[in-house]
């Protein structure tokens, strides 16, 4: 007896910790993760990014895209004839400004020149157009795009209608954000939008990608809807023009086009109508209009009467 409750006890035991144990793990499936951030800032490895190109060719422009603080190191390989004399002046230019300047000697043997530069990208504002220019004649330059990953979506203008649904997308290609912040342009200002905003608003985001729904549009929805993917130095975004248009106006364009096809109908009948008056006159000159009953029995009757007169006459004169 004693056994048998033993069991009984260990068996509720062991169900009591199944159930405890599915409680959790099904909590920390719908719990909300909390944006990752990098713990090993400034020790990233750093990024080198080089450009060869001889004589006065233009290579295409090398594009550096930047999510964390790191090292970038910029070098442009120059290859020149033997005929260049030495030394050559190279520079640096940041969106069009010199930030270094210095003289290399030509080294006729390699017929090679190397310029680098290098800079911590910390935030936002190290980013730009990097060039390295060299003095040789004509000029040789190489171009670096330096960057925060660009957002990117389809339709930068979107047009609805009122009550309708619409889904904004953005995406990130493959640089995933720590997180994504979804807003609105009122009055001049941005306003953050969140799941707890209204309603009528509901943001998914997963990756590189993030949706902002937009249930039961109004013609207030109207307005630029701003995306932003943030990342360690920064954020990079664009804005969606939203246009709500009224059922009156979505109607408009339907009634322009049947009032265009009453017209044309219009046109076409008029035109026949007056095609058949101008042959109907044509036929009536060609052939003149036939004569009434009476205007038939009155000349029968006079050609009789004129007959008899004659054949009377012609009587009178035999006797």
């Amino acid at each position: 007896m004693a056994g048998l409750l033993i069991k009984q006890t260990l068996s509720v035991i062991f169900l009591l910790v199944s159930f405890w144990d599915q409680v959790e793990s099904d909590s920390s499936q719908y719990a909300t993760p909390e944006p990752k951030t990098s713990t090993d800032v400034g020790n990233h490895l750093p990024v080198v990014e080089t450009i060869h190109f001889s004589g006065s060719s233009r290579p295409k422009p090398i594009t550096v895209n930047v999510t964390k603080v790191t090292k970038i190191v910029l070098s442009c390989n120059l290859t020149l004839l033997a005929t260049h004399k030495s030394p050559i002046t190279g520079m640096w230019e940041k969106d069009g400004n010199k930030i270094d300047k210095r003289e290399f000697d030509f080294d006729q043997n390699t017929g090679h020149l190397f310029q680098n530069y290098e800079f911590d990208f910390q935030n936002g504002s190290d980013a730009g157009t990097y060039t390295c220019v060299f003095d040789t004649n004509p000029k040789s330059e190489g171009r670096f795009e330096v960057q925060i990953p660009p957002v990117w979506t389809k339709n930068m203008k979107e047009i609805r209608s009122d009550g309708d649904h619409i889904n904004l997308t953005c995406k990130s290609d493959q640089y995933i954000p720590l997180y994504w912040i979804w807003s609105k342009e009122v009055k001049g200002s941005k306003v953050t939008l969140s799941n707890e905003t209204e309603d009528q608003y509901y943001i998914y985001s997963i990756g590189n990608k993030s949706s902002l729904l937009i249930k039961s549009l109004i013609m207030d929805n109207t307005t630029y809807y701003h995306c932003d993917a943030v990342y360690e130095v920064g954020f990079s975004g664009l804005r969606i023009h939203l246009k709500v248009n009224s059922l009156v106006a979505a109607v408009i364009p339907f009634v322009c086009i049947v009032a265009e096809v009453l017209v044309l109908v219009i046109f076409i009948l008029v035109c026949e109508r007056k095609m058949k008056q101008k042959e109907d006159l044509a036929e009536g000159e060609k052939f003149p209009e036939r004569l009434t009953t009476d205007e038939l029995l009155d000349s029968t009757e006079n050609g009789a009467r004129h007959r008899k007169v004659e054949s009377a006459s012609v009587q009178e004169m035999q006797n």
